[in-house]
């Protein structure tokens, strides 16, 4: 490595990231709590929100450059998640009496 910072990969730790939310039990525990199915076309939730944890982590700002990372990083997430999904997800999330 050199102070001029070529050559560096700044996200090399995702896939620990990524790996770490299954080992301490994020993935199974939120997959306890968060409704899912065997419908076609259905995105498993739990997936979607860890995703985007990460893509936060990753310095993602908004859903939109959330989904951006993820397309360009799709070899460790798999196949990227719409912006329109993270935001049924996230809206889905709300408390019922935060209106």
């Amino acid at each position: 490595m050199t102070a001029d910072g070529k050559g560096l990969v700044g996200h090399a730790g995702v896939v620990l990231l990524r790996r770490l939310a299954d080992r301490i039990g994020l993935t199974r525990g939120l997959a306890g709590v968060l409704p899912s199915s065997a419908a076609s076309g259905w995105r498993e939730r739990v997936g979607v929100l860890v995703q985007l944890a990460v893509a936060i982590v990753l310095g993602a700002r908004s859903v939109l450059e959330a989904e951006q990372l993820q397309r360009h990083h799709q070899g460790l997430f798999g196949n990227p998640v719409s912006d329109s999904t993270v935001r049924r997800l996230l809206t889905g999330l709300e408390a019922p009496d935060a209106a």
